[in-house]
């Protein structure tokens, strides 16, 4: 796991500094900053059949110019008052590893400031898996609901898609980030999200904190602030209401710098229709306060459902219609999916149960319907299946080592490459506006 963060960190540090024109279809070479460690210049292979003339975010008439100009005013560094811009990027399994929205955050970071971590859900008490950068652990016992899921669903999910509650009265939980090759991760200000109660009980750090302050609970939030950052904090408190009434669902990592945060709310296997069914959705992203919402979902319809234009068409809408409702100034940036192949099963003679993969009919149907609704809703829309290579370009990809052989998912290699080029599509659509 640590070394996947190191090359996360390489890679984009190479990789933020190239303009996209310069991205050749083999290679690409960047020259490193310390000669002493590294010889240079680094050659980077890159997926050979990545069509970079592709990758370029086509806007159907959405205006940018407020978040462009937002973006602008983080680069003057005489500004006093404190300035973020939050992004989310919601999505499936795609986002929950990590990968790709981390290959998105470290270039943006790098280019207009690092201003935390931002939200981090509590997956693996959930019994999922958690990125690598951080851990959220628990001496006590949890009970747990996903919205990909029904049979655990008996109390409300969160903004991250899941929620927990304990079992015991007491409650102890630990939230971790892990800072590594060159990456600050520390934070300063801890915004706990939870049940919308006025029970939820009052939880205290064990640590000791330089000039700590916290806002009491209200509208399902409690805020944590102290003087230097950390990268640790551990909650203690007894519950003495009903376990719902302690529901956690996460929480947001800030510092005291301007800059960029990019909040990853992924979940397994999600659909549209997973987070259509979080009572008041929108309501609950409205508290990371985003100004785009990058939506990358669309996988698991073309693999799980039988494809029906106007259900999936009327699905985008929903969810799109609810964040906007609770959020009217936020932006939409909606991706499509790459090509994969569906995995079939089937027994030989001997009884024996084989693996076997067959084209995905349904894939592109889902593609143009996302396509479609960017351009009927003025919705910006970055085409990842273009991008990528269109049809069957899991076939070079898997051969280059970018994707894993279930024919859907990414190496770390493929997820880095993938969210540099979303990095540059945003990059020079915003070079272009301040020209």
């Amino acid at each position: 796991m640590n070394n996947a963060i190191a090359y996360i960190y390489f890679i984009c540090s190479m990789l933020y500094t190239i303009p996209l024109i310069a991205q050749e279809s083999d290679s690409i070479y960047a020259k490193t900053t310390n000669s002493d460690s590294l010889h240079y210049p680094i050659k980077i292979d890159t997926i050979s059949c990545i069509n970079f003339k592709a990758n370029e975010i086509t806007f159907n008439g959405a205006d940018w110019t407020r978040l462009f100009k937002s973006m602008e005013e983080l680069t003057d560094t005489t500004q006093e008052t404190r300035n973020v811009i939050s992004i989310i990027h919601l999505g499936d399994s795609h986002v929950q590893a990590g990968y790709f929205t981390e290959a998105l955050r470290m270039p943006m970071q790098m280019e207009w400031g690092n201003a935390g971590r931002g939200f981090i859900a509590p997956l693996k008490i959930s019994r999922s898996n958690e990125p690598v950068d951080y851990n959220i652990t628990s001496t006590v016992q949890w009970k747990y609901s996903r919205c990909i899921s029904g049979k655990n669903y008996s109390n409300r999910v969160g903004t991250g898609g899941i929620s927990i509650e304990p079992i015991t009265p007491s409650i102890d939980i630990t939230f971790e980030t892990i800072s590594q090759y060159g990456k600050d991760l520390s934070f300063s200000k801890f915004i706990l999200l939870h049940a919308d109660t006025d029970s939820f009980p009052h939880l205290y750090p064990t640590n000791v904190f330089e000039e700590l302050a916290i806002q009491d609970s209200i509208f399902g939030k409690t805020c944590y602030s102290w003087k230097t950052p950390v990268n640790r904090i551990q909650l203690k408190g007894v519950n003495s209401h009903a376990p719902s009434k302690a529901s956690i669902y996460g929480a947001i990592l800030e510092n005291d710098n301007n800059g960029i945060i990019i909040h990853n709310i992924g979940n397994n296997s999600a659909m549209y229709n997973n987070y259509n069914n979080i009572e008041e959705y929108g309501k609950k992203l409205a508290c990371l306060k985003p100004k785009l919402i990058i939506i990358s979902l669309g996988t698991n319809e073309s693999v799980y459902s039988v494809f029906n234009h106007e259900r999936f068409f009327n699905q985008i809408d929903t969810l799109v219609t609810s964040i906007r409702k609770e959020n009217p100034d936020i932006l939409f940036l909606l991706t499509t999916p790459a090509d994969n192949r569906l995995r079939k099963r089937k027994r030989n003679k001997n009884g024996k149960r084989l693996i076997y993969y067959v084209e995905n009919t349904n894939l592109l149907p889902i593609v143009e319907t996302i396509k479609e609704y960017g351009a009927l809703h003025s919705i910006a829309v970055w085409d990842w299946y273009t991008i990528s290579g269109g049809k069957s370009a899991y076939t070079t990809w898997i051969k280059e080592g970018g994707m894993k052989k279930d024919y859907i998912h990414y190496t770390v290699k493929g997820y880095v490459q993938q969210g540099n080029l979303l990095f540059h599509s945003i990059k020079n659509a915003y070079e272009q506006h301040i020209q």
